[in-house]
């Protein structure tokens, strides 16, 4: 019997938004944006990124610095970037495991480039008004899978480089 999908509230400036991420297709990421939701990590953080019209990114600090690690690019080919409110890995380089972006539209280009982690289901009128500058106050589990995250990924210090494999 599968569980449900692991969900997730983003409450910002502009109100809350609710999303699923799909562990299924992405054990890997999904434990690590769970693990970095549990830490607060993403608490206080500024939406932006270098193209606000498309997508907004958060998970830098105000120095604009990551979380320092690496995580294993996971790429389900059922997925794809076809709507607004698309959760996404932002980066691809050897720091990418803080920092993601939601969708302002349709970025089917983005498919085979940036790995695709979950979808909003509730709040995409609060994801229209967000503007780069905005502040992500707060991220909360609402729901996860009755396992342990932690047994998938290592907490984030300055000395952990890279996530664990679930394998």
């Amino acid at each position: 019997m599968l569980l449900p999908l692991p969900l997730i509230q983003l409450e910002t400036s502009k109100g809350s938004l609710d999303l699923v991420l799909f562990e299924d297709e992405l054990p890997n990421t999904t434990a690590c944006f769970l693990s970095l939701v549990e830490q607060g990590f993403f608490n206080g953080t500024k939406l932006g990124g270098p193209s606000p019209e498309l997508r907004l990114n958060f998970g830098r600090n105000a120095q604009g610095m990551g979380a320092g690690f690496h995580i294993p690019l996971e790429f389900p080919r059922k997925l794809s970037f076809d709507a607004p409110g698309m959760l996404g890995l932002a980066g691809t380089g050897a720091d990418n495991g803080s920092e993601f972006f939601l969708s302002r539209e349709a970025l089917p280009h983005l498919d085979s480039l940036l790995p695709l982690v979950g979808r909003t289901v509730r709040g995409l009128t609060v994801l229209a008004q967000l503007e780069s500058g905005d502040t992500l106050n707060r991220a909360t589990i609402l729901q996860k899978r009755g396992h342990a995250y932690d047994d998938f990924y290592q907490e984030v210090t300055k000395d952990t480089r890279v996530v664990l494999s679930r394998a």
